[in-house]
């Protein structure tokens, strides 16, 4: 064979040597980096905790109104007195005060003792007034549960505020002797009438008289319906609240609560 067909057929046996032993070598796996050419470029640490706390639902406003009421039930008063900070005093007296004391009584709606007129010998002419010494209201939200327990002239009474003196007030009451309710304002110890309504309740059970003030805006609420609304402006300064019986009725009251709108 020539030199030249010599050398022809060994380069390509050896090319065939060459192609053959890369086709039997296993195939390499791609590098990440070959895989995702921004692979190089992510941040593969682990995360970093968030110093600040996991956000929460706001906790719901406390009751303001509910937080400040307070409430008088005469428990911790002993029958026959009258509860301290308690001071009884008359509008048109003539001399012969009602009797204000602690009973025990099985049907009050906090057990085992209500407070209230026990004895009047009073005539149409005086109111009977106690009042609750340190309390000072101008806007009020005002709660008595209120039992009428005999009377001739007058029964039943109700809740008073904005007292400045035994002169000047507010009164909310029902009478069962005349089957209505009234809202009225004492000045220099005159009574004028502001609302009024016919109202037949139960004569022998126990109601809930609540007065809301605001401003010069009046509302009776009685066993939790709206029976009266007056605006007046009369007395618009903060008071005393107390309670409040006419002339002979006697009447007992429990649960006073007080606080603001």
């Amino acid at each position: 064979m020539p030199a030249t067909a010599q050398r022809l057929v060994l380069a390509s046996s050896l090319l065939t040597a060459c192609t053959g032993n890369a086709a039997n070598e296993p195939a390499q796996a791609a590098s990440p980096e070959a895989r995702d050419p921004d692979h190089a470029l992510k941040d593969t640490s682990p995360p970093v905790p968030d110093d600040k706390p996991d956000a929460k639902a706001e906790d719901p406003a406390p009751d303001s109104t509910a937080a400040s009421t307070r409430t008088w039930t005469f428990d911790d008063a002993l029958p026959g007195q009258v509860p301290a900070g308690i001071r009884l005093t008359e509008t048109g007296g003539l001399g012969t005060p009602a009797t204000w004391a602690v009973v025990a009584d099985d049907s009050a709606p906090t057990k085992p003792h209500a407070f209230g007129v026990t004895e009047s010998k009073n005539t149409k002419k005086t109111y009977n007034l106690a009042l609750f010494e340190g309390t000072r209201y101008g806007d009020v939200d005002l709660q008595v549960m209120l039992r009428a327990v005999s009377g001739q002239l007058n029964g039943g009474g109700g809740p008073i505020w904005r007292v400045e003196d035994e002169n000047n007030y507010y009164i909310a009451r029902w009478d069962p002797t005349e089957d209505n309710a009234y809202l009225y304002v004492v000045r220099s110890g005159n009574r004028t009438a502001l609302a009024t309504v016919d109202l037949q309740l139960d004569h022998e059970a126990w109601h809930a008289l609540r007065v809301v003030t605001e401003g010069p805006r009046i509302q009776l609420y009685i066993d939790d319906a709206l029976v009266l609304s007056a605006e007046d402006s009369a007395l618009t300064e903060p008071g005393m609240i107390g309670l409040w019986t006419k002339s002979d009725g006697a009447t007992l009251f429990d649960d006073v609560s007080v606080g603001t709108p």
